[in-house]
């Protein structure tokens, strides 16, 4: 395994054990679980892994809705690597001088016992069977390249921004939701076009926080949010928006936003807005798959997988065994939710421990096929869940979680 010093401000060619690319719930939970499961095992060296993410620390995906709307509250959603708690770092490659600041003094090459951990600031551009092609956020050392034994593919999905912040770091998504909130404070009539889980949740937290605005959520069909649930939750979903005052506009379609900010429907009606945020896609980042790994795409842009996880192409049994797939990206019939992806985080860290230990895979596969649940924050800070078919609204425990939108649990089961 390469050699390199605490802290390396340029890309340079790295070879590990482990490649994790992206550092959100399911890349950090495959590794705190692969060197808890480690612990349990009799090591003759330290095993090591590499973890490849743009932004230097965790930023809680669930909370960026209120975080957008209430920058004080945006302080509590993004920990920077320095103050993660019990998941440290042996080495730091970045070329952010912010973090270099920050972060690098409290690197400290041999904190981990069973394993050796190098944080890359940056990007994986490309990705093979073995190799890895990566570079920093800021582009010193330009490309270079990480051969690996094992890859977990975690690099997740992007949403529209703000939803999707550009920030690398604590200081930069502290001034993007500053703006976006000044832009929201300076516009009394705001149209949401698309009513998922973002819209939704998006719609309902700028109404609570600035009850004086015009509100609208625009939505192509006659229910939402567009997952297979029930009609029981998707009702009170929108009654509780539409009791905070919320104007929902069901039936419609957005043909395009005008010059002077107005949208036009496609019957040709214009809806009036001073700003609108929309809602109303997304896309996966496997971009990142080179050609010998393309063809695990598939036409949904999400990444075949079997039940252990591994990369693998339903009509053609191709399995890639070294690979595995967590999170947003998988072709998986489930709703795609943070705790979902740090229990398939947990389960290939078990994986890795008994492949790189026992020299074969070992455990049950993962259960995809589970019951559809959803929790949304709605009107008034209302909490709608649906889980294990019962639709509650405001149960206690979920009241208590959503204080900090769930970074409370997050932060203990990763160690952030």
């Amino acid at each position: 395994m390469t050699k390199i010093s605490a802290v390396t401000k340029s890309a340079t060619s790295l070879a590990t054990n482990v490649l994790l690319v992206g550092g959100c719930y399911g890349g950090l939970s495959a590794l705190v679980h692969l060197r808890n499961s480690l612990k349990e095992k009799t090591l003759s060296k330290r095993v090591n892994v590499t973890l490849v993410e743009p932004k230097a620390g965790l930023l809680n995906i669930l909370g960026v809705p209120r975080a957008i709307v209430d920058p004080e509250f945006a302080k509590t959603q993004y920990v920077p690597l320095d103050e993660f708690r019990t998941l440290h770092f042996d080495h730091l490659v970045s070329d952010d001088k912010y973090v270099l600041q920050t972060a690098g003094p409290k690197i400290q090459p041999g904190v981990n016992e069973h394993v050796e951990v190098t944080y890359v600031q940056g990007k994986v551009t490309k990705l093979g069977k073995q190799e890895a092609e990566y570079s920093l956020n800021g582009g010193a050392g330009g490309t270079e390249k990480i051969t690996f034994d094992y890859c977990v593919l975690a690099a997740g999905r992007n949403r529209t921004w703000p939803t999707s912040p550009d920030a690398i770091n604590t200081e930069s998504f502290l001034e993007e939701v500053t703006k976006f909130n000044s832009t929201v404070k300076q516009s009394n009539r705001i149209a949401v076009v698309g009513a998922g889980a973002v819209g939704i949740e998006i719609a309902g937290d700028i109404k609570t926080k600035h009850p004086d605005k015009e509100v609208m959520l625009i939505h192509p069909h006659a229910t939402f949010p567009p997952e297979k649930l029930s009609d029981e939750f998707k009702q009170k979903v929108r009654e509780s928006l539409e009791r905070a005052n919320v104007k929902v506009m069901t039936g419609l379609r957005v043909k395009r936003e005008l010059e002077n900010k107005n949208l036009e429907l496609t019957n040709g009606d214009i809806i009036e807005a001073d700003f609108t945020y929309w809602c109303t896609s997304f896309k996966n980042n496997t971009d990142l798959l080179g050609e010998e790994l393309s063809h695990f795409v598939s036409p949904k842009n999400n990444v075949y997988i079997n039940g252990y996880l591994q990369l693998a192409h339903p009509e053609t049994n191709e399995v890639i065994e070294n690979i595995f797939c967590v999170g947003d990206m998988t072709e998986t019939p489930n709703i795609k939710t943070a705790g979902w992806a740090i229990s398939m985080g947990r389960h290939v860290g078990n994986y890795l421990s008994s492949l790189i230990v026992d020299g074969k895979l070992s455990g049950d596969e993962f259960p995809v096929d589970r019951p559809s649940a959803m929790l949304l924050v709605c009107g008034n800070e209302d909490i709608i869940s649906e889980v294990g078919g019962e639709v509650v609204v405001n149960k206690p425990i979920y009241i208590e979680q959503y204080k900090t939108y769930k970074f409370a649990t997050v932060r203990n089961t990763l160690g952030v």
